[in-house]
C-alpha cells in the first residue's frame, strides 16, 4: 500500500502510529504500510511522541505550496490552459476554494490577466521571410517612408459581430510568449468594400468598389476602378512632390494578373513585401476603427491628417 498524501494526519491517526512504535517489534516499512504514513511523518511522531499537531499562529492556507505548484504548471501548460477561468482552474485542479482566494494565488506566482496580443496566423516560411525583410528595412529612415502611398482594400458588413477579445494568465515578461498570443486566420465573406490610400502630409483618395449583387473584386475590377483611376492619379499628383513615389499594395491575387502589364506601362515602382503581412501596413489601423465603429450600425469616421502646407485637415467617411 503506497502512502496517501494528505496536508495533515488526524490525532486518531498519529495515536496509531505511537502504538505500533511502542511495540518496538514492528518496523518502520510495516508501518507505513499498515498506516499510509509516509516515513519523514513517521519520524517526526515519533521524535515529539505526542499524537496532537503542532500549534500553528493564524489561520492555515487554503492552497499549500503544493497546490501552487500544481496552479502553475496548469497555467503554463499550453496555449489553452493559460486561458482558462478561475472556475475552469478549480474544477480541473480540484481545489476547494473560492475564486478570489485563486486569483491571489495566480498573482503571488506572478502571473495576471492580461489582453492577449492579435497576430496573423503565419507559417514557418512566412515567419522566416518576416524576419528577412525586418532586418533588410530596419535601418531604412523616415526619408523612404515619406515616398511611399500606402493603400488597401477592406470589407465591412452593418452591424457586424465585434470581434472578441481573449484574456490569458501571463506574467510581464510573457507579453509576446506563443501561447500568450491569439493567431487569427483572414475573414471570409463579403461586405461593402472599400478602398483608401494616403502617404506622408497627403490624404488621398477613398471610394467604394461599385459592384453587382453577387459581385467580387477581382483583377479586372480593381484595375478599371482604382489602379487605372484614382490611385493612377493620386500617383501622379504625388510625383510633384516626390521625385519617385512607391506604392504599396498587399499580395492579394486582385492586384496581380491584369494590374500588372498596366503597373509595368506606367513604370510605377511598388513596394515589395513578404505575404500575410497586413501589420506592415499603417492603414490597417485606420480600418480597425471603422470597422469598431460600425458596428454600432453607423460609421462616421474622421481621418485627422496635415495637407501639403503642413495645416491640419479632416477627410470624413458617411455611411
Amino acid at each position: 500500500m503506497k502512502p496517501v498524501k494528505t496536508r495533515e494526519w488526524s490525532p486518531k491517526k498519529r495515536q496509531s502510529v505511537l502504538s505500533l512504535l511502542d511495540t518496538g517489534v514492528i518496523k518502520i516499512a510495516e508501518i507505513i504500510a499498515l498506516t499510509g504514513v509516509p516515513r519523514a511523518t513517521i519520524y517526526d511522531i515519533k521524535k515529539r511522541n505526542t499524537p496532537f499537531n503542532k500549534a500553528r499562529i493564524g489561520r492555515p492556507r487554503v492552497l499549500s505550496a503544493t497546490d501552487k505548484r500544481r496552479l502553475r504548471r496548469y497555467i503554463t501548460k499550453s496555449h489553452k490552459s493559460c486561458r482558462a477561468t478561475p472556475d475552469t482552474i478549480i474544477r480541473a485542479l480540484e481545489f476547494k476554494c473560492s475564486e478570489e482566494t485563486l486569483i491571489k494565488a495566480i498573482h503571488e506566482l506572478g502571473f495576471h490577466r492580461r489582453i492577449a496580443h492579435r497576430r496573423p496566423a503565419l507559417s514557418n516560411i512566412q515567419k522566416k521571410k518576416r524576419l528577412a525583410y525586418a532586418r533588410l528595412v530596419r535601418h531604412m529612415g523616415l526619408d523612404y517612408w515619406k515616398n511611399v502611398i500606402f493603400t488597401d482594400e477592406m470589407s465591412i458588413k452593418i452591424n457586424q459581430a465585434r470581434k472578441t477579445q481573449d484574456w490569458i494568465w501571463r506574467k510581464t515578461n510573457e507579453e509576446f510568449h506563443p501561447d500568450c498570443i491569439t493567431y487569427r486566420k483572414r475573414e471570409t465573406g463579403t461586405g461593402m468594400m472599400f478602398w483608401g490610400s494616403f502617404r506622408w502630409g497627403k490624404m488621398g483618395p477613398g471610394l467604394f468598389f461599385d459592384l453587382e449583387p453577387g459581385q467580387k473584386v477581382n483583377s479586372m475590377v480593381y484595375r478599371d476602378q482604382i489602379l487605372n483611376g484614382p490611385l493612377k492619379t493620386f500617383w501622379m499628383t504625388s510625383k510633384k512632390k516626390i521625385k519617385v513615389p512607391i506604392v504599396m499594395e498587399d499580395n492579394a491575387p486582385v492586384h496581380k494578373k491584369y494590374c500588372i502589364p498596366l503597373r509595368e506601362k506606367l513604370k510605377m515602382k511598388t513596394l515589395e513585401h513578404p505575404a500575410n503581412s497586413p501589420d506592415l501596413n499603417p492603414i490597417e489601423h485606420i480600418w480597425a476603427i471603422m470597422k469598431a465603429s460600425n458596428c454600432k450600425g453607423v460609421c462616421i469616421y474622421h481621418i485627422t491628417g496635415r495637407n501639403e502646407a503642413g495645416c491640419a485637415g479632416n477627410m470624413e467617411f458617411i455611411w
